[in-house]
């Protein structure tokens, strides 16, 4: 088995998109997003107050344990394919094989 973890900088949908491929995936055993929230420190003394939400795209961390280590080629394949196609940019954090 190899575990993976994911740097996905995208928005929510297409993280979305990424998690609902892999899922369904029969080289997955799981995938699941890690992402530890952020703080948010939007308060009236902060030079961030009453800006717009709308800040672009997120930073998440996707872990996913492949079946076997063959099965860790073909999902970081699909993964980049789908990542490229929509527009998000996806980074190799962690890779360790069992």
């Amino acid at each position: 088995m190899a575990n993976l973890e994911l740097r996905l900088t995208a928005d929510e949908a297409v993280t979305q998109a990424m998690l609902d491929m892999l899922k369904g995936m029969d080289d997955v055993d799981s995938a699941e997003d890690i992402t530890e929230p952020a703080f948010a420190a939007d308060d009236e003394d902060s030079s961030s107050a009453g800006l717009s939400d709308n800040q672009g795209p997120g930073s998440y961390l996707i872990q996913v344990e492949t079946i076997n280590d063959e099965s860790r080629a073909r999902v970081l394949d699909a993964a980049q394919a789908l990542a490229e196609r929509l527009g998000a940019v996806l980074e190799i954090e962690s890779d360790t094989q069992d």
